[in-house]
């Protein structure tokens, strides 16, 4: 069942795979930045819960978007009534999952990534196991996909 914004109402596993991505796209000068978006899928098993993909009007590079999509697809997480009991968290920005992995922690530089670090963190403290493992982009091709259809 939808509720509308790609997401699937009902019962969640109790356990998770998030995969998250975004995407930037250029002009004809292959360096300025015409749109961005975000993507990403909440699944168990074969069952996929949450499917996203979201334009971004404002942006500052494809690190702070990563960064986004990530914030969004925990948020969505955290939005639903339901009970998770781990949520294992894939993407292809090794920086990213380094620098939300309080296990291997690496502090970014930037006063906003620093805040959806700790933005991420809070929305996932609820849930009892949150694993982080950077996936090559094949293993990511789905969230890929999302992040790349949420251009206007």
């Amino acid at each position: 069942m939808s509720d509308g914004n790609g997401s699937r109402r009902g019962a969640f596993g109790p356990s998770l795979s998030l995969y998250f991505d975004a995407s930037v796209h250029y002009g004809p000068d292959n360096a300025t930045p015409t749109s961005a978006a975000v993507g990403f899928l909440v699944e168990s098993g074969a069952t996929t819960h949450i499917e996203r993909s979201m334009a971004v009007d404002a942006f500052v590079s494809s690190t702070h978007l990563e960064y986004r999509a990530l914030l969004e697809a925990v948020r969505a997480v955290a939005a639903t009534d339901d009970r998770v009991a781990s949520v294992h968290v894939h993407g292809d920005a090794d920086a990213v999952i380094r620098a939300v992995d309080p296990d291997r922690p690496a502090t970014p530089e930037d006063r906003v990534c620093r805040r959806r670090v700790a933005s991420i963190r809070e929305a996932v403290e609820p849930i009892p196991v949150v694993t982080y493992r950077a996936v090559g982009r094949d293993e990511n091709e789905r969230a890929h996909r999302l992040a790349r259809a949420g251009h206007r």
